[in-house]
């Protein structure tokens, strides 16, 4: 089982409205692929960004989710230009 952390930073004055609205949409990802997430954003940040970190924990088919999570993504009102960065991880 696999265990992803996807982090993305964003202006910080847009990470309440990304949060209100990608939070629905990671349900509908738990639904299609039966893998919880989580959304979470960094505690300690101050400033201009806000960091956002999605959270997916035992992940059996990890290809599979992998296309469903591309395949959802387009309907995430992301800002432009929002690279978000993965790591990937299995239990010792």
């Amino acid at each position: 089982m696999e265990h992803w952390y996807v982090y993305y930073k964003l202006p910080a004055g847009e990470a309440q409205r990304c949060v209100e609205a990608v939070r629905p949409q990671l349900a509908v990802l738990t639904a299609a692929t039966g893998v919880p997430a989580q959304l979470l954003r960094r505690a300690d940040e101050t400033g201009e960004t806000a960091t956002l970190m999605e959270v997916y924990h035992g992940i059996a088919d990890p290809p599979a989710f992998a296309a469903a999570l591309d395949a959802a993504l387009p309907q995430w009102p992301l800002p432009a230009r929002t690279a978000r960065r993965t790591e990937r991880f299995v239990e010792c």
